[in-house]
């Protein structure tokens, strides 16, 4: 997700709560400088990194040599604040792929404080609601794995209901190995959830696995959408979409058909990166540039209500 796609996404968090934040600049006006080797060995290390990963087999090799002549000319030579880094850096990679992706976070350490490009504070929120209604929030971004023992519990608070709705409006980033956990709670152990091709064209599928508290699968299921839904939860919404196991209820989403990853770059540097992208395992489709289309198309803000009055009626 791109950070100005990331910064639409906090500001409809806040809309959602009725809060209207005043933006904050998006890099710190006194910014420590990150020495000059830092930088070099950064940009080498992001050459690797697109050798190796980087899903964009017709951009590859020429991304490859943009940074590589970069670096020959001394582009790169001297300290650099972070906020000029990255505005160089992003600028240079999306003039020859077109991938607004790539994204450079910042890892704290200079001075032990957080700058533009760090991830938002995950959560998962349940309840159950009147009617024996089982009611899921993801919010934020969920990338460590301890976010799989917290999919887990969740699941194991939503066993006893009658029917699931999963508000995935404030979603953030999350892995893809998080997002097969979240779908094996939802499908048939050992069935297909996609085809997944990685660089340098391999591909190979990816299947459900066995999980605890698994749903059952006549349980009726609703997943809440909005437009800042990206990446691995468009994964999980079309999935379940499309093994007709869940109603899509709200908006579209982004469109955003590429998984990323975040590789580290140096000790104060990562950059965001398109490394898999997934397919539907027999029909090849996906929710790339259209989105997931819900099933239920309803202004984000009503959504909610409009899965619970649906959920109430599927009981």
């Amino acid at each position: 997700m791109t950070f100005v796609k990331r910064i639409l996404l906090v500001v409809f968090i806040f809309n959602l709560v009725g809060l209207t934040p005043a933006l904050a600049p998006a890099f710190a006006a006194n910014e420590p400088l990150l020495a000059k080797q830092e930088v070099h060995d950064a940009v080498t290390q992001l050459i690797s990194a697109v050798k190796q990963e980087y899903i964009r087999d017709d951009a590859r090799q020429d991304t490859v040599e943009l940074l590589n002549n970069a670096l020959q000319r001394g582009d790169f030579n001297g300290p650099f604040s972070f906020g000029r880094l990255k505005i160089k850096l992003e600028s240079m990679l999306y003039s020859i792929s077109q991938d607004s992706n790539f994204e450079l976070h910042w890892q704290s350490g200079l001075n032990g404080t957080a700058m533009a490009g760090e991830v938002l504070p995950g959560a998962l929120q349940t309840q159950m609601l009147e009617g024996d209604i089982g009611y899921l929030a993801v919010d934020g971004d969920l990338l460590d794995e301890q976010w799989q023992a917290e999919i887990d519990k969740a699941m194991a608070f939503l066993a006893g209901s009658q029917a699931i709705v999963i508000d995935l409006r404030s979603a953030g980033m999350t892995s893809l190995p998080l997002s097969q956990q979240f779908l094996s709670h939802f499908m048939p152990v050992g069935k297909p959830l996609s085809m997944v091709t990685f660089a340098h064209n391999n591909r190979t599928p990816l299947l459900a696995e066995k999980v605890t508290n698994a749903v059952d699968r006549d349980k009726p299921l609703f997943i809440v959408t909005s437009p800042f839904i990206a990446g691995s939860w468009e994964f999980v919404a079309f999935t379940l979409q499309q093994a007709d196991r869940a109603t899509i209820v709200g908006m579209p989403t982004i469109g955003l058909g590429y998984m990323t990853t975040v590789k580290k770059l140096s000790e104060h540097l990562s950059m965001v990166m398109a490394y898999a992208e997934l397919q539907h395992p027999q029909t090849g489709d996906s929710w790339k540039s259209s989105g997931v289309i819900p099933d239920v198309q309803t202004d984000a803000g009503e959504a909610v209500s409009e899965a619970l009055k649906l959920a109430t009626e599927a009981l």
